[in-house]
């Protein structure tokens, strides 16, 4: 039999403190500095989390400390399932997100990024350390996802709007099953504007032209521009926020500001993380969340 693959995360310069603090130890931050860790590796007040279990690895570089994480499938779902979800999130929830993580893993079995490792970011998985007992357990019980590894994905939250594979990508399942709208959802709704600048900028950034199915915009007389796209560049050049998903509706005034009115938190596809906790407070077993999440037999056409 097969040794499972470990999985290797890594945190970039920019999420590290300038001073680091590891075992009681601070670090000594000199060019070419390396140091490997094993077991339960325990780390200072100025780092997001406390713990990490297996092996890390610390180097200094010009932009300052990158930190490698060295773990097995199980630890890395139930530390993803804390880091997305909350370490306090129902019990079925974090099934229902266990399940989903676990067939997405099985999508990128050399990594998500050039060097074959995860991020601990939005992009891949949010991780903050390690999973308590119950994240674990739920981790260990959660259900088979019956579904293409390819399209395993989840979000913060869809809003009320649920949107297919293929309207954010332009492959993939084109199946959308109806989203529940979650009372006190912060994200149910959302405004925001952008100058002419920014939508100057935003032209510069996309290439018009859709892939069959995706939904796009047009930008005054060019376009239509993939929403995902416009969506990934707002974010890296203005910040996460200013663009919150895909389920939006757009219209350019009479000054050229670009007036969006949306739904949701991230990409609007697969599993709703804010559905599925207010579903398992009422008692949803993490099989029927999944169920409506994905919906019956999803088509790959």
């Amino acid at each position: 039999m097969l040794l499972e693959s470990p999985v290797y995360v890594t945190w970039p310069p920019e999420r590290m403190p300038a001073s680091l603090e590891i075992n009681g130890e601070v670090q000594k931050p000199s060019p070419g500095y390396t140091r490997s860790f094993s077991g339960q590796v325990r780390f200072g007040e100025d780092m997001p989390f406390r713990t990490l279990s297996g092996t890390v690895q610390v180097w200094y570089g010009k932009r300052g400390w990158r930190l490698s994480w060295k773990t097995d499938r199980a630890a890395w779902i139930a530390a993803a399932t804390a880091g997305e979800l909350g370490q306090d999130a129902p019990f079925e929830a974090k099934r229902a997100l266990a399940a989903v993580l676990d067939r997405w893993l099985e999508a990128h079995p050399r990594g998500n990024h050039p060097d074959a490792s995860l991020c601990a970011l939005t992009h891949c998985a949010v991780i903050r350390g390690d999973a308590n007992e119950e994240t674990r357990q739920a981790t260990d019980a959660a259900p088979r996802l019956d579904l293409n590894s390819r399209w395993a994905f989840f979000c913060g939250s869809k809003g009320g709007a649920a949107m297919s594979a293929r309207e954010v990508w332009g492959q993939g399942p084109s199946l959308s099953p109806k989203a529940e709208s979650v009372p006190n959802d912060p994200w149910a709704s959302w405004e925001r504007s952008f100058s002419p600048r920014q939508v100057s900028l935003l032209k510069a950034s996309v290439r018009p032209g859709l892939a069959p199915g995706q939904k796009g915009l047009m930008l005054g007389v060019s376009g239509p521009y993939p929403v995902e796209y416009l969506r990934i560049a707002a974010g890296r050049a203005f910040g996460w926020k200013s663009w919150p998903s895909n389920a939006c509706e757009a219209s350019l005034d009479a000054l050229g500001n670009l007036n969006l009115r949306g739904h949701g938190w991230g990409h609007n596809v697969g599993l709703c993380l804010a559905t599925a906790i207010w579903q398992a407070r009422q008692g949803k077993k993490a099989e029927v969340i999944l169920a409506d999440a994905f919906g019956e037999g999803p088509s790959e056409n």
